[in-house]
């Protein structure tokens, strides 16, 4: 079986999106009935595989020519991947005769955006839809109006390496990694910093790990709170600085009160900090079910954003708790997990 994917990104690239499209390839190699894929990407992939045919270019009009030029295979493909909603006018002549093509959703990109009435139109066409998550999958129905089509729900996973746990019990150290984009504001940095201040004498570091165009904004709010003797912003780190970083910290809080803040519960950030038994503070979701997860997972824990003092309160609880790795919850996001999931998605499709 043959198989075409579109994507801007997977391997190598920046954000959740791309990540989530890297493991997903990973899943679609170790599958034997799947013998080569058509990759198509706007930014260059790191990976080298005998059953992967790469196209790229950053040039949206090279990108369609190179697409136009390979429309025989893409056609032959016994499925098309559409990574993000954005890419499906590329498709459009697959999506309109009906090929067997599956639309990849997750959250902001459905819940925040608005789309013109040719969006409306081609997503209206397309018979399969993989989500990230209940809460998308609802809107997406209600938003675009969707009936009589297949719906499938594909959790984020993480490949688990066994890592030590270091004894942390002397360590409260805090920390958040996501960009600092000023689009992306109140993504749970200025809650946390906000929560911190209220304390008299702080006697942890607050390590702040991410880069972008809001960094400036955040480092003089700190000044103004007076944080800067426990607040550290490392900027962009490599893979290894960030392991060691979680090693040094006991709490990664992101609990944003945006109203488009991401409350994924299964961020790609809060598997990873799991991994080294790290407690999570986030956002309370906005549906029931995923609320109701915060007493299966024994290191997750849900605040209201907009209570400063909740916030904090969950900090010096947490803190005074012992390191401990939440193998549920790792064992559940799992990357065997999501492999058996999707092959049983592509079965039904199939």
């Amino acid at each position: 079986m043959n198989i075409s994917i579109i994507s801007h990104g997977a391997h190598g690239g920046r954000g959740g999106i791309d990540q989530y499209i890297a493991n997903l390839i990973d899943a679609l190699i170790c599958q034997r009935k799947i013998k080569s894929i058509n990759l198509f990407t706007k930014k260059y992939v790191k990976l080298n595989n005998k059953k992967i045919k790469k196209f790229y270019s950053n040039n949206s009009i090279n990108f369609l020519i190179i697409i136009i030029l390979n429309i025989i295979n893409i056609f032959k493909s016994k499925i098309i991947i559409i990574s993000h909603i954005n890419l499906i006018p590329y498709l459009i002549i697959p999506i309109l005769l009906s090929k067997k093509v599956i639309l990849l959703t997750y959250g902001l990109e459905i819940f925040g955006e608005k789309k013109n009435f040719i969006y409306k139109f081609i997503i209206k066409k397309i018979n399969f839809f993989i989500c990230m998550r209940n809460f998308t999958m609802t809107i997406l129905k209600k938003k675009y109006n969707l009936q009589n089509k297949k719906f499938f729900l594909l959790p984020n996973c993480i490949k688990v390496k066994k890592f030590k746990i270091l004894n942390k019990k002397k360590n409260k150290n805090v920390i958040t990694v996501a960009r600092l984009d000023s689009e992306e504001k109140y993504k749970g940095i200025d809650e946390t910093l906000e929560a911190i201040a209220l304390l008299k004498k702080i006697n942890f570091y607050y390590f702040v790990v991410g880069d972008g165009n809001d960094k400036e904004r955040l480092i003089q709010k700190t000044k103004n709170l007076k944080l800067t003797n426990n607040v550290i912003f490392l900027g962009k780190v490599s893979n290894n600085k960030r392991s060691k970083l979680f090693q040094n910290s006991s709490i990664i809080s992101m609990p944003g009160s945006a109203k488009a803040h991401d409350t994924y519960p299964f961020r790609f950030v809060f598997l990873e900090a799991a991994e080294f038994g790290l407690k999570i503070i986030g956002s309370y979701p906005p549906i029931k079910s995923e609320r109701n997860i915060e007493k299966k997972y024994i290191n997750l824990n849900f605040v209201n954003p907009k209570n400063k003092k909740q916030i904090l309160n969950t900090i010096l609880k947490l803190q005074k708790q012992k390191t401990k790795l939440d193998k549920s919850y790792l064992n559940d996001y799992s990357f065997d997990i999501f492999k058996i999931k999707l092959n049983n998605i592509l079965s039904k499709i199939y």
